[in-house]
């Protein structure tokens, strides 16, 4: 017997996509490799010319892909990659990406194992260099240790290496060789002409985020799981940064090293010193409900909520950090910089339990003696400088890791507190303008439910449990491309016409689907003659939005995206 295959899609977290050229009734191509076919995984693939992926290829990424100067990589919406061990994404110098997810169809980059065998460093992972300002010499540059090629860095700040938007990287971080691994995306030298927001990067292997120099702006980035850091800057990075989430497993840290909040460096006395300004950051460490204070696991390496050293000016207002070990920890010269008014945490609420520092502090005392008084000064207006409990801040529901609340409560510290009085935070030509009508502290509006904050529709909390592609074998020789299924009008309101064909008698399904995966209309279930059918589906109790009309028989899988529009 004839053995063939179909792939399709079934995403929970970002809805079934779009399955096929609209004209050829909805079907998946099927699947690619993007990299080289065959040899060994850590063997390099280059692009010399564009490369555009298609939402209807399942693609396996394998080996180290370059696209070089000049090259560029498109993903659409809804196209989903899956990596293979090294398998990683390398936008050189000259080189652009354009990620163009939307909130309905997100693009995702995850592991290529199956539900349930997921785990931090499946794959590689994304990389992009520019040609934006560093303070240490372009020339010597060689991102992650020179096991990637690839240089950064110039004098053009306004570099756009391209577009990074509605993106996922799930289990990225593979490890090169002992204590050399790259981070989730890895950013070097991106100038402030890169569009960067919306992005996701779970579960990975070393940093979420790591930026080295340059000034690329961002906002709404969301760092879930990371084994190290989860936003970490070095070598003069002068972004402007909002509405980031992070959360850390109690489980999952590094060994070997430290884990921390935000981690920014600068080398010392090079410049231009880093210098990014944050706002509305909500960063939840291990210990994010009381229950979890003092019983991480043991051996833990969990650390401070943030970092800064070696003469870094980072800045942090209107933000919240809740659970993490340790309070604030600043550094040689970074200690001036506070001192100086040059590096600045304002407006902002904390929580840590720690008292191990001099004097009992849960911020480090023992580098930075008065780094309390310096915290506490009445004008700088923040919350927590003493050990306290992370039910105190006010976020909503930090039991569930897949299903995290870290909404603030209404009437809260954190509810209508915000305050983008201070210069750091004015607009500058050209650059990101921070969103000044968020009134509260944190990436998120108090008493909003989550599935209308901005996360909503395009995250997944659980990737370690989605199942992407299903494999169904063994369907001998029954054609798979003669079913069709369509919709007239389309985009409709609210009603449209369901058409399709059918290849032979049988039993049938035609149901609709949401974004999310939910079945919100059952059309057809039960047998049918082969023909062609018509069925009016009436959505005049639904919202706006994408759907899929979805058929299902005896041999054959068809999608059609529908665009309901009120």
């Amino acid at each position: 017997m004839k053995k063939a295959m179909l792939l399709f899609s079934l995403v929970l977290a970002a809805g079934l996509v779009h399955a096929g050229p609209a004209e050829d009734a909805g079907f998946f191509v099927g699947q690619a490799t993007l990299g080289p076919t065959d040899g060994p995984e850590l063997q390099p693939y280059y692009f010399n010319a564009d490369r555009t992926l298609s939402p209807d290829t399942l693609y396996t990424l394998r080996g180290q892909v370059y696209f070089e100067d000049g090259a560029t990589l498109t993903i659409p919406a809804g196209t989903r990659i899956v990596g293979e061990p090294a398998g990683t994404i390398v936008i050189k110098q000259g080189g652009q990406i354009f990620v163009n997810g939307t909130p309905e169809e997100p693009v995702v980059m995850t592991s290529a194992m199956e539900p349930g065998m997921r785990s931090n460093g499946d794959w590689g992972g994304l990389v992009v260099l520019g040609r934006a300002p560093l303070n240490v010499d372009p020339a010597g540059t060689d991102i992650e240790g020179g096991i990637i090629e690839g240089q950064y860095g110039g004098d053009i700040a306004d570099d756009s290496s391209g577009v990074i938007k509605y993106l996922r990287l799930e289990f990225p971080g593979y490890r090169f060789e002992e204590g050399n691994e790259i981070n989730g995306l890895t950013m070097g030298g991106l100038g402030h002409g890169t569009e960067l927001h919306h992005v996701q990067v779970s579960f990975a292997n070393d940093d979420s985020y790591e930026w080295f120099g340059g000034n690329v702006d961002g906002h709404h980035l969301v760092a879930l799981g990371g084994l190290d850091d989860d936003f970490d800057v070095d070598e003069g990075f002068r972004g402007r940064l909002q509405f980031l989430f992070a959360m850390k497993y109690p489980d999952i840290f590094d060994a070997a090293g430290s884990a921390n909040g935000l981690e920014n460096d600068s080398k010392d006395e090079a410049e231009p010193f880093s210098q990014p300004i944050y706002s509305n950051i909500t960063m939840v460490g291990p210990e994010r409900i009381d229950a979890l204070v003092g019983n991480l696991p043991p051996g833990n390496t969990h650390r401070n909520m943030g970092v800064l050293r070696e003469n870094t000016r980072s800045s942090i207002f209107n933000s919240v950090l809740v659970g993490f070990v340790r309070g604030w920890s600043l550094r040689d010269g970074s200690i001036q910089a506070a001192l100086d008014g040059d590096l600045r945490i304002q407006n902002s609420s904390f929580t840590a339990m720690y008292d191990g520092y001099p004097d009992g502090s849960a911020h480090d005392t023992d580098r930075f003696p008065t780094i309390e008084d310096w915290l506490g000064t009445t004008a700088f207006n923040n919350n927590g400088i003493d050990q306290r409990l992370p039910s105190t801040v006010g976020l909503t529901d930090m039991s569930d890791l897949t299903n995290p609340q870290p909404q603030p409560q209404a009437f809260s510290e954190l509810d209508g507190t915000a305050d983008f009085s201070n210069d750091y935070l004015a607009d500058v030509a050209g650059r990101y303008s921070f969103d000044t009508t968020a009134n509260y502290r944190g990436a998120f509006a108090p008493g909003v439910a989550m599935d209308q904050q901005w996360t909503a529709g395009w995250t997944n909390f659980d990737p370690q449990n989605t199942t992407y592609f299903v494999a169904v074998e063994d369907l001998g020789e029954l054609p798979l491309a003669n079913a069709t299924v369509r919709n007239y009008p389309n985009p409709f309101n609210p009603t449209t016409k369901v058409q399709f064909n059918l290849p032979r008698a049988g039993n049938v399904s035609l149901k609709v689907f949401d974004v999310a995966g939910r079945v919100v209309a059952e059309l057809h279930e039960g047998d049918l003659p082969a023909g062609q059918f018509s069925i009016d589906f009436d959505g005049a109790g639904l919202s706006s939005g994408t759907y899929f009309a979805r058929l299902q028989g005896d041999g054959f899988d068809a999608v059609q995206k529908m665009q309901l529009v009120k």
